[in-house]
């Protein structure tokens, strides 16, 4: 096709927004277009859909999912395009209404674009140019003060820290996303989403969730406080869920200091005025963050350790992110670059970050240490 867009496509994008038969008719015609579009035409292509989809299309998860076939048809050579789509998929999060099906659709073409545009072939730089170009944009929008935005960047966050292609992020990627959503939800602005993102950060990303486990416990039991007062089972149930696979998958010293208050949360949900699915997942916490206070004792003897590992770097805080709350006003660090997410060298490392003052900021005396240490 060249340069040369059909006439009718702007007529089929159109189609979306009318009746059921003319719109599913749209979404095949554009699905076999997406096909054969010629590579060179892909921009323009972005083009006309970002446009159609700022007159105010309805039907906007059908146009998000052609970019899920483009990627599949067209494979890494759609890297270069890679920013213009999450610009695009912004905008539609920005004007969803809150829909989920929308949010859903966007969730699904996110992880869809790391798989089909690394292959084998490619190389590990542009591997983590991709992770980075489908999260930076969306990690922004983490403390959005819309909720409709925030809340569909972390469903989409979520599925791509779920997916294969994850453990290509950067640790300084990992380390923002992780720095950003404990703001969020240190402002408790934002919630569900949010929560779930972090479950999965906590499972595939453990160290680094380590230096934010005390934040984010305190936040989740605030924010089950909240649901209680609610009566929103859905959030109580989110908040217990974040708060237990906080306990299942980081060391226990990171937030030892937690878990009396923990087990008195999870028991106040054990009374009968609690719906079953709340008293069941409150267990399953409470026996968690039990077995972890017995085991205190000898087990943990000798403290935390000392940082004997040399490749040790600053992220420091955005401007934006700086505003959120007294922990995220700090610098944070992360391990090299060099090394992958999921074999991080040592836990040596995080547990100085362990040693916080009670309003969540670390010990100047202890960062001092870190940052002057040399191998």
């Amino acid at each position: 096709m060249g340069r040369c867009l059909s006439p009718v496509l702007r007529q089929e994008l159109e189609n979306l927004d009318k009746d059921s038969d003319s719109r599913k008719s749209a979404i095949k015609a554009l699905k076999s277009y997406v096909k054969d579009l010629d590579t060179t035409a892909i921009p323009l292509f972005l083009a006309k859909v970002s446009e159609t989809k700022q007159i105010g299309a309805s039907s906007g998860e059908h146009t998000v999912s052609l970019y899920e076939v483009l990627a599949r048809v067209h494979g890494p050579k759609i890297i270069p395009q890679i920013d213009k789509i999450m610009c695009s998929i912004v905008k539609t999060l920005s004007s969803s209404g809150g829909a989920f099906a929308l949010h859903q659709s966007c969730s699904k073409v996110v992880p869809a674009i790391a798989r089909y545009a690394i292959d084998p072939s490619t190389e590990m730089d542009k591997r983590r140019k991709v992770i980075h170009s489908l999260c930076k944009p969306l990690s922004g929008c983490l403390l959005a003060s819309q909720e409709n935005l925030a809340s569909g960047a972390a469903l989409c966050l979520q599925a791509l820290v779920e997916s294969d292609n994850w453990r290509f992020a950067s640790n300084e990627m990992v380390n923002e996303v992780c720095q950003r959503v404990a703001g969020a939800l240190g402002k408790h602005s934002q919630n569900n989403s949010h929560m779930a993102l972090v479950t999965a950060l906590a499972k595939h990303n453990s160290i680094t969730v380590e230096a934010y486990s005390r934040l984010l416990i305190k936040s989740g039991l605030k924010i089950l406080e909240a649901g209680f007062d609610e009566a929103n089972s859905q959030k109580q149930f989110s908040a217990i869920q974040m708060v237990s696979s906080l306990l299942r998958f980081l060391d226990p010293r990171s937030l030892f200091s937690e878990i009396e208050l923990v087990i008195g949360e999870m028991e106040r949900c054990q009374d009968g005025r609690r719906m079953p699915f709340i008293v069941g997942a409150a267990f399953e916490a409470l026996q968690i963050a039990k077995r972890i206070y017995a085991e205190k004792g000898s087990k943990w003897e000798g403290g935390f350790g000392s940082i004997t590992d040399s490749n040790v770097v600053m992220v420091t805080a955005s401007p934006e992110s700086q505003t959120v709350d007294s922990f995220i006003r700090h610098d944070f660090y992360v391990e090299s670059p060099d090394s992958m997410n999921a074999s991080y060298p040592s836990r040596r490392m995080s547990r100085k970050l362990w040693h916080m003052c009670d309003d969540g900021v670390l010990d100047r005396s202890i960062k001092d240490e870190m940052f002057t240490h040399k191998s």
